[in-house]
């Protein structure tokens, strides 16, 4: 049964906030952070963005796989 999309960007922002430390305006590569949240189907990886997204934790760069904690986003993973 698929994990809930809260689940998956859950962890997907938790393992954003700890590749980058905490601090802001650090980018992150998208397949990087969903292999080490344990994220491994594609379209589990698309819902934990854009579930995040949507939330405002996080920022996707625009033509790059790449994304960003908002401030939301850290405040969030910090707990």
């Amino acid at each position: 049964m698929p994990l809930p999309d809260v689940e998956l960007s859950g962890r997907f922002v938790a393992v954003v906030y700890d590749l980058t430390s905490g601090q802001p305006g650090r980018f992150r590569r998208i397949d990087d952070c969903a292999k080490r949240a344990g994220i491994k189907r594609r379209a589990d990886v698309t819902r934990a963005v854009a579930t995040a997204e949507a939330a405002g934790f996080l920022v996707v760069h625009v033509g790059e796989q790449l994304v960003m904690l908002t401030s939301k986003g850290r405040e969030s993973a910090r707990g």
